[in-house]
């Protein structure tokens, strides 16, 4: 084992170089520095001590604010998911719609056939 550090660096056991116990402020500058925060740090803890006082207060407002409020709407059901959907209830779907369609175009076709007829007798048509 070596006695001697070598080229490594040693740290000084001094917290502070010489350079910022140079720049150090005065002790008059530093007591109106803590004078200062001490004032800073009154009027903090007083700003405190008035909303502690004032949140019961505050509490009632709120709730009386809100009491004649209508809750919100809750939507009647979640956002629909856009899953796929199989193949055979496609199919199934679109059969439903033709047989609708078809169905539709039937009924059209009767009522206009049934109004052509009553037409000949009662001439709501010249």
């Amino acid at each position: 084992m070596a006695l001697f550090s070598g080229n490594r660096k040693v740290r000084s056991r001094r917290p502070k170089s010489a350079q910022e116990l140079k720049h150090e402020s005065s002790p008059r500058s530093k007591s109106r520095h803590l004078a200062k925060r001490a004032v800073e740090v009154n009027t903090e803890i007083h700003r405190l001590e008035c909303f502690i006082t004032a949140a019961p207060r505050i509490q009632r407002q709120h709730r009386l604010a809100n009491v004649n409020m209508v809750p919100p709407m809750e939507l009647s059901s979640p956002a629909p998911r856009h899953r796929r959907i199989p193949i055979a209830k496609q199919r199934a779907r679109r059969g439903e719609r033709l047989r609708l369609l078809t169905e539709g175009a039937l009924v059209i076709g009767a009522i206009g056939a049934i109004v052509g007829w009553l037409n000949q007798w009662f001439h709501f048509w010249h």
